[in-house]
Order: C-alpha cells, then sequence, then structure tokens
C-alpha cells in the first residue's frame, strides 16, 4: 500500500468486517508495522482534531482497536479529544484509557465524567460517567480514590452509585506514577 490515506485504510478495515480479507493482510496491507501505524494514526488523529473530523476520529479509533494499538503515544491526543464535543467516540476513548490504567489519564477521565456535554444529557444511566468511574478504578490508585469520591458529591443518584461501585469494588493501592 503505496499511499496510505483514511480513506484506502477504511476500505482495509471494511473488507475485514466484511471477511473479504483475513487480518493478516490487513496488516500486509496497511503500513509496514504497528510501530509506524501507531505514528500515521496519532499524526491522523491530530488532525482530525485541529479539522473537528467527526468522521476520521471515528475511522481511526476503529484502526486503533482493530489493531490492537495499545501505546501511551496516543494518550495526549485522545485526552484533547475527550474534551470536545463534536464527535462522537468518547465512551471508546475511555474504555481504551481503562485498559492502559496509566496514573496520567486521571484528570482527563475525571474531567469527562464531569463534562455534561449535550449529546449525553438524555441518558439517564450515565453510561460514559459509569465507563469513566471504571476507568478510575482500574487506574487503582490513591489520586483516582480521590476523583470517585468527587463524584460521590454529585446532585446524580445514578452517578453517585457508579463511583460508590468502583471505591466498593478497588483497594487503591496502586502507586500515583504519571
Amino acid at each position: 500500500m503505496e499511499k496510505n490515506n483514511l480513506e484506502k485504510l477504511e476500505n482495509l478495515m471494511s473488507k475485514k468486517y466484511k471477511k473479504q480479507i483475513s487480518f493478516q493482510q490487513l496488516q500486509k496491507e496497511f503500513l509496514k508495522n504497528d510501530d509506524v501505524r501507531i505514528e500515521y494514526i496519532k499524526t491522523e488523529l491530530e488532525k482530525a482534531y485541529n479539522e473537528k473530523n467527526g468522521d476520521s476520529v471515528y475511522i481511526l479509533i476503529l484502526a486503533i482497536y482493530m489493531f490492537k494499538l495499545y501505546s501511551e503515544k496516543f494518550v495526549d491526543i485522545l485526552c484533547k479529544l475527550t474534551k470536545e464535543e463534536w464527535h462522537g467516540k468518547h465512551e471508546d476513548i475511555v474504555f481504551y484509557l481503562q485498559q492502559l490504567e496509566l496514573p496520567s489519564t486521571i484528570d482527563c477521565i475525571y474531567e469527562l465524567a464531569t463534562s455534561n456535554f449535550e449529546k449525553y444529557r438524555w441518558d439517564d444511566n450515565f453510561a460514559l460517567v459509569r465507563k469513566c468511574c471504571f476507568a478510575l478504578g482500574d487506574i487503582n490508585t490513591p489520586k483516582a480514590k480521590e476523583k470517585l469520591e468527587l463524584l460521590l458529591q454529585s446532585e446524580e443518584e445514578t452517578i453517585r452509585e457508579h463511583a460508590m461501585e468502583q471505591l466498593n469494588r478497588c483497594d487503591f493501592t496502586n502507586k500515583d506514577v504519571e
């Protein structure tokens, strides 16, 4: 694949979803290795952020998951994206950050939990907040506990329940190493 643009990436991923190509074929056709893929996707996410292009964010987040690219190199741009309402990948981003379990993402996750974006106001189950609480619980540090305790002060009973669920589940003995 000489020219690695989003359209080609999207087409290859679509073929993979439709089982028209194997994962190995997808890897072979999209860049040389995971390090190069990470750099490409990170650069494209930054471009999508600057252009406020939700469609590109959607494709790139799918690519991160499809290629199983768990890298701290994405943290800065993903945290920037959590502050923006113009895309619809907040839940996927917080799930990704949850998998990384990095203390450096605690503030980002907490800010997302308290963001009050218009598009999530209809959800009286607070699914996004629950995912944020799980991410904080999995990070499992004293600072994560502190953020969950702040969520206990919410006016919303469901948010308080989500925070308490994690406070009861975790021991918060991991170190706050950023």
